[in-house]
């Protein structure tokens, strides 16, 4: 690119010196991208953590040749004009290629990996399942009482990694057992650590008794706070102003369908566990806010409501809460405060998603699908745990570009 690039920009009496240019950056590129792992045969391959290398390996290029011109002794070795134009297209572009090998990826001919879990047997759910068979995952389940056959399994299995799903305290049998199974070459992982590496969310059981959670999850710092908030402001604020006249029209297709107030106002948990007023849209009749479940097609929604569900639309009102500082456009979706209590009850760590704000959309609403019962809520808490512990800009960027894709494809969160 650099090459083609200096026709146009350039005396082509410094054809050389860009020809170079450009073959050293594309080494760097590669080397930064090797010593951050990038090759690494178990390194986390999602498009977040792609994005990441490649604007820091980027990063790294543009400083290491400013510093070759610096120590030329001629500052201009490079035309401005053209670095300025290959520094910010090279990137645009490399990204690209990764988003089309990152789409091909799900349909290329993949060796299949090979997994097997130790321990308490786990029982994967369609989605879950769906998620690994694109990756070419197979987990199996190590259900003999026999521990000293594990190594053996492994070898005759062909398995690449060991999966445990065990107690904090286990026998010296299955550590034995283990660390001879380690010595072939197979990798150890804890369930958390495949959640997190092959699904992109963290494990929670029903009976769990660890504080793991309590360790490593925790809120924003403050980089990453003031990041958030200046996207609220801009983002939100922008979104607020030109979806007014969406206001109007709504005001007169909720008023033609369903006479009594456009707004539905309800109070939700969010920072700390402290209860908010969140306004939404109704797409309900009046009064029938009842039960905090709705269904597939539920009398209570009003035909335009319905569409509002559907479109996000009778989401925008809440744009004033995230101004006001009650929300932020993505985090952990609210809940009503009476739903929060049972969840509580049922759920372990349920009350860690409060560590930061609620968001209008977020992690688990763009990658699971709508429940309404304990176990769905289970799974988008395991979402929202991955959300908060592994939050990045890249990671935020993944969600806003997966929410647009919610939204046009119209699927409702």
């Amino acid at each position: 690119m650099l090459y083609s690039l200096h026709f146009f920009l350039v005396d082509t009496g410094w054809k050389e010196v860009y020809s170079w240019l450009g073959l050293v950056s594309g080494l760097l590129l590669q080397l930064s991208v090797h010593l951050m792992g990038g090759y690494e045969r178990y390194a986390q391959k999602t498009l977040t953590r792609k994005l990441e290398m490649v604007f820091k390996s980027w990063v790294v290029i543009l400083l290491v040749c400013l510093l070759i011109a610096y120590l030329w002794g001629d500052i201009e070795l490079v035309s401005r004009r053209l670095f300025l134009v290959w520094a910010l297209i090279t990137p645009i572009v490399i990204i690209y290629i990764k988003l089309q090998l990152n789409a091909s990826e799900l349909f290329s001919d993949k060796k299949l990996q090979k997994g097997l879990i130790v321990g308490a047997a786990y029982e994967f759910s369609a989605l879950e399942t769906e998620q690994l068979n694109l990756q070419k995952v197979d987990i199996g389940v190590f259900n003999s009482e026999k521990l000293d056959e594990l190594r053996q399994t492994v070898e005759v299995e062909n398995i690449q990694f060991v999966i445990l799903n065990v107690r904090k305290t286990v026998s010296n049998e299955l550590v034995k057992a283990l660390t001879r199974a380690e010595l072939t070459g197979v990798r150890m992982m804890t369930m958390n650590h495949f959640f997190e590496h092959y699904l992109q969310k963290s494990f929670i059981a029903y009976d769990s008794e660890g504080v793991d959670y309590l360790d490593s999850v925790h809120g924003y710092y403050p980089v990453q706070y003031v990041f958030k908030r200046g996207i609220d402001y801009l983002v939100g604020g922008a979104l607020l102003f030109v979806s007014l006249p969406i206001f109007g029209y709504v005001y007169l297709k909720v008023k033609k369908e369903s006479p009594g107030t456009i707004f539905f106002r309800q109070h939700r948990i969010g920072l700390n566990g402290k209860s908010f007023e969140v306004v939404k849209f109704r797409t309900m009749h009046e009064n029938a806010h009842f039960d905090p479940y709705t269904k597939k097609e539920d009398s209570r929604i009003f035909p335009f409501g319905k569409f509002m569900r559907k479109s996000r639309i009778d989401e925008l009102p809440q744009l004033w809460n995230v101004l006001k500082g009650d929300m932020h456009l993505f985090g952990p979706r609210t809940e009503w405060c009476i739903l929060v209590e049972n969840y509580e009850k049922e759920i372990p760590y349920y009350h860690e998603r409060h560590l930061v704000r609620p968001g209008i959309s977020g992690w688990a609403q763009v990658m699971y699908p709508y429940g309404a019962n304990t176990e769905d809520s289970r799974q988008k808490l395991m979402y929202d745990l991955y959300y908060i512990s592994h939050w990045s800009v890249w990671l935020e960027i993944e969600t806003i570009i997966r929410t647009i894709g919610v939204v046009m494809g119209r699927k409702g969160l």
